[in-house]
């Protein structure tokens, strides 16, 4: 058996998710040249650089960027094992749960996931990071999320995909547009400008479509979130495209109405991941079918 020193696995893992020793020292409440002789021994050890000055602080090598999940999961199953909570107990557990999603999923998904966490594991919390598409399976493999609730596919054997449900897109416009009904037509609905989402939210499906079909939106703005679209139409004569899951919400608790996009565009999947490890995770396997068995529902019924 491979002699194996904890410490220098936490000094591993530390330098990797903070990018620093002095970081890392702080963390482990030891002084910096302590750090710098771990790194030297984990270089002996591993027959590897690990980690590279640059700009942004420790770069980690291809080795590291390997090593990384799978030291830090065992890690965290033998400390919950060691603390005896190798099991997970949702009626006592403390933990704060990472979730990543959209303002969409904060507004219309999160307080489903939330009542029923009150429920059933009343001293957890659940932290909500912003969902960034690019950084989604770094994030779920590096253990900075338990899960992300998004609609794009993500195609990676070490992600576990739950599809939960699916939705549909519809315009958004002023309840008062002068031009604009229910049914406008394409050439309407291209004469008019648009407010459109930043891509990294993951809804890019209505451009996507238009320029397969050689057409494109004239953009008035870009915004970063779904939650501000509703008050920007209400103001103004400008469109969007929203998803049904939120089209109602906002109908309601703004001066804008829904009408029938000119164009089709195929029917998304909002799904949850979570990684598939190595060892067990009793607590991110049971958020796992928390999340499930809250929000999957039957598909809707087509119009």
């Amino acid at each position: 058996m491979v002699d194996v020193d904890l410490n220098l696995m936490k000094t591993f893992v530390l330098l990797y998710e903070t990018r620093s020793a002095t970081r890392t020292a702080e963390a482990l409440f030891i002084t910096q040249p302590s750090v710098s002789h771990a790194l030297r021994r984990l270089r002996r050890q591993f027959n590897d650089e690990l980690f590279a000055r640059s700009p942004d602080g420790l770069a980690p090598t291809e080795i590291a960027e390997r090593m990384y999940p799978r030291l830090q999961q065992a890690l965290e199953v033998i400390e919950e094992t060691v603390s005896g909570a190798g099991r997970f107990d949702p009626a006592t557990s403390q933990r704060t749960f990472r979730i990543c999603a959209t303002d969409l999923g904060e507004i219309s998904l999160l307080p489903a996931i939330l009542a029923r966490l009150e429920r059933e594991a009343p001293n957890c919390a659940v932290e909500v990071l912003p969902l960034d598409m690019a950084a989604v399976p770094r994030h779920l493999r590096q253990g900075r999320a338990d899960a992300v609730i998004c609609t794009p596919r993500i195609d990676a054997p070490d992600l576990q995909r739950d599809a939960l449900f699916q939705e549909r897109y519809f315009g958004l416009r002023a309840r008062a547009h002068p031009r604009i009904g229910d049914r406008p037509t394409l050439a309407e609905y291209l004469g008019e400008r648009h407010i459109v989402v930043d891509p990294a939210a993951g809804h890019v499906d209505a451009d996507m479509e238009l320029t397969r079909l050689g057409y494109r939106r004239e953009v008035a703005a870009r915004v970063p979130h779904f939650t501000t679209l509703p008050e920007l139409l209400a103001r103004t004569h400008y469109l969007s495209a929203v998803p049904s899951g939120v089209a109602g919400l906002f109908t309601r608790s703004s001066e804008v109405a829904t009408f029938r996009l000119p164009f089709e565009i195929p029917t998304v999947e909002v799904s949850l991941y979570t990684y598939r490890r190595a060892l067990p995770a009793p607590g991110t396997d049971w958020l796992r079918e928390l999340i499930r068995n809250t929000l999957r529902r039957e598909p809707e019924p087509s119009t």
